[in-house]
């Protein structure tokens, strides 16, 4: 991009002088091309998310405006890139797009994330680590970054935050404010922990919520992980939709809106209790349901909790959803049934070890989009299986005050491929019978 004189203009010129907002999409996505090269190569090489599937080849994209072709993990983050465009320059339709007319993001809602995002963004310098920030999020991904920086076997995070320590991401180098750098490297060192979207999710444990341990020295990169997240989500569906943020739909804006205010709340606490944090959330889900004239559950009760975690996963709306997940979660035998509640109430504070079923959600998606003839007892039947999957997962997790406290992940994208087959289709119990290794 040159300006009135015929000079190159940089991203970072761009945003300084405040035009940012002005460029096209087509503009912007050629900026984030010539300033984060390696970071795009390491995109292109990503593993892509569970619930990823092929694009209509006929459509624009940022990947194809970039190489010509279409990479998932490219599309996601370059559409989150553009997200923080739209919010920022008030495009609300550009932002809404594709979005289904019944849960379409609310107007308001769309304002109230401009100013959430627009407040904690006063100086260009702020705006440009967002991007940067935005940028890096998933290249991670990357087995091959993984290897170069010596932890193969660790979550994207954890991959992130060591490549950035070792100097290997270079687009931290463009960063002309020493202090924003720390304030990213502050925001992965809670990624690599917390993942808010596993939180909204049901997925994860509150052990994982001591990444906010000392919170009150974590403010500015708390709100750089807060709107990584959103823009992240945003770009969740550039797979099948790579013109707007398809996901961040009104309950979705609500759920992750609601997750950052018990967090944020909680970080600014002396003492915080952390599974009193995850139990609000939880509370916070059951009264969503409640509305929607569905039973009230109850954090206090085991098997209750235990079934809204899994609310969560199936990111269930409806009491119709609701009333599927409870029949299905009744009927399973005891033992699956035990084992299930007992992974599920494990929160690794004074009970041991709790389990991170990592990527559950996107398995159960795959699971329900993925029966032969969904008549009502099939989906429960699907349902069941996934369950009973899980179960087995947990592997005889219980609570220990005994046990070390911690947090362990165990990687469910391994039985995608299965899930997705013609043996699963046939054969729901198929899963029930898989072993994570």
């Amino acid at each position: 991009m040159t300006d009135s004189t015929g000079s190159t203009k940089s991203l970072l010129d761009v945003v300084r002088d405040d035009t940012f907002t002005d460029l096209s999409d087509k503009d912007a996505v050629d900026l984030f091309k010539n300033t984060f090269g390696p970071e795009l190569e390491h995109l292109k090489k990503a593993s892509p998310t569970v619930e990823s599937s092929a694009i209509d080849s006929s459509l624009w994209s940022p990947s194809k405006e970039a190489f010509g072709k279409n990479f998932h993990e490219v599309n996601r983050t370059l559409v989150s890139m553009l997200a923080i465009k739209w919010v920022l320059g008030g495009d609300y339709e550009a932002f809404t797009c594709g979005q289904n007319e019944k849960s379409k993001l609310r107007e308001d809602s769309f304002k109230t994330l401009r100013k959430y995002c627009r407040d904690r963004l006063p100086s260009p310098e702020d705006k440009y680590a967002l991007l940067v920030a935005m940028m890096i999020d998933d290249i991670g991904k990357d087995k091959n970054l993984a290897k170069e920086v010596g932890i193969p076997d660790k979550n994207h995070g954890e991959v992130l935050l060591r490549a950035v320590e070792m100097d290997r991401v270079p687009a931290m180098r463009t960063l002309p404010d020493q202090d924003k750098k720390a304030d990213i490297i502050q925001s992965l060192r809670i990624g690599s922990k917390l993942d808010i979207s596993q939180l909204v999710q049901g997925e994860t444990a509150p052990h994982s919520l001591l990444a906010l341990k000392d919170g009150h020295k974590l403010e500015k990169g708390f709100n750089i992980k807060a709107m990584v997240t959103f823009l992240d989500v945003g770009g969740a569906a550039a797979h099948s939709n790579p013109r707007g943020c398809t996901v961040i739909t009104e309950p979705i804006f609500r759920h992750y809106m609601k997750a950052i205010e018990i967090l944020d709340d909680y970080r600014k606490r002396t003492n915080p209790n952390w599974p009193e944090c995850y139990n609000d959330y939880l509370d916070y889900r059951a009264g969503i349901l409640k509305d929607r004239e569905f039973v009230l559950l109850s954090v206090r009760d085991q098997e209750q909790r235990a079934l809204l975690r899994l609310l969560c996963m199936g990111r269930v709306e409806t009491k119709e959803d609701a009333e599927r997940f409870q029949r299905a979660f009744e009927n399973l035998a005891d033992p699956f049934k035990k084992n299930l509640v007992n992974g599920l109430s494990v929160n690794g504070f004074g009970d041991g070890t709790a389990i991170l079923p990592y990527y559950a959600p996107g398995i159960l998606v795959e699971v329900l989009r993925n029966i032969l003839d969904p008549t009502e007892d099939r989906i429960i039947l699907h349902l069941s299986v996934f369950m009973r999957f899980l179960a087995g997962v947990y592997g005889g997790s219980k609570p220990d005050p005994t046990k070390e406290d911690g947090l362990e992940e165990r990687d469910l994208a391994q039985v995608q491929d299965l899930v997705r087959s013609a043996k699963f289709k046939e054969d729901p119990e198929s899963l029930a019978l898989e072993k994570v290794k």
